[in-house]
């Protein structure tokens, strides 16, 4: 959906001028800024937000740690499960923030995100008790995602579940012979597919440690005087 996925790349455009916003010169010195602090502290925040709120709150917080891109699977998995459950005023507005979900639940399954790979197995799948509103089933995609959290040990290591043989009758009961073999053969190309890591801009700064233009960040050239 060319419209959903608009809304969801400019919602990471938005996240990630956000964060760079902060000056990082000072006095003509460089002020480095340390993005892993900054995102244990945003990602503190959000889950924060999702234990005392709800998830409508905690969603601006993370969308700014997803975006930080590569090492952030998790806060990549936990925006999109935050997303799957969220409500929003419309069945518009609801396909957009699932769309949102998937996007970063697939973001976070493809760096190799066991829990992202079997919510993309669940939310995909349509089962009873799976169902989500406003997003539409895709057996072949849940069912691959199956397949690839099933031969991922990460899923062993954390102690999460064995995907139920229930779980896979449940796909194959509804599928063809022809939806079987792709959703293997997705299974079996997969590779891991990780997002380029967020650098800060660089911002110029006076040698006074002001932004050009003058103190208020003005540009003092074309002031009425």
């Amino acid at each position: 959906m060319p419209i959903a996925r608009t809304a969801a790349f400019a919602l990471i455009a938005a996240s990630l001028t956000a964060c760079a916003s902060g000056p990082q010169r000072s006095g003509g010195a460089t002020i480095k800024i340390d993005i892993a602090s900054q995102s244990e502290r945003i990602l503190a925040d959000a889950r924060k937000k999702r234990s005392e709120a709800d998830c409508a709150a905690a969603i601006p917080s993370y969308r700014v740690v997803a975006s930080f891109g590569k090492g952030h699977d998790t806060a990549q998995y936990e925006l999109g499960a935050c997303l799957l459950e969220a409500k929003a005023d419309g069945p518009a507005a609801t396909a957009l923030l699932r769309e949102e979900a998937v996007f970063w639940l697939r973001r976070a399954a493809y760096a190799g995100n066991a829990r992202a790979q079997l919510a993309l197995a669940g939310a995909l799948s349509g089962a009873d008790g799976h169902v989500v509103a406003g997003l539409r089933p895709d057996l072949v995609e849940g069912y691959g995602w199956a397949l690839i959290y099933a031969d991922n040990a990460a899923h062993n290591l954390y102690g999460l579940p064995d995907l139920h043989p229930i779980a896979a009758d449940h796909f194959r009961a509804r599928m063809t012979d022809a939806m079987i073999d792709e959703a293997e053969t997705f299974a079996a190309a997969f590779r891991q597919i990780e997002m380029a890591v967020f650098t800060p801009p660089a911002f110029e700064r006076g040698e006074a440690g002001q932004r050009p233009g003058g103190p208020g960040g003005e540009d003092q050239r074309h002031r009425p005087r």
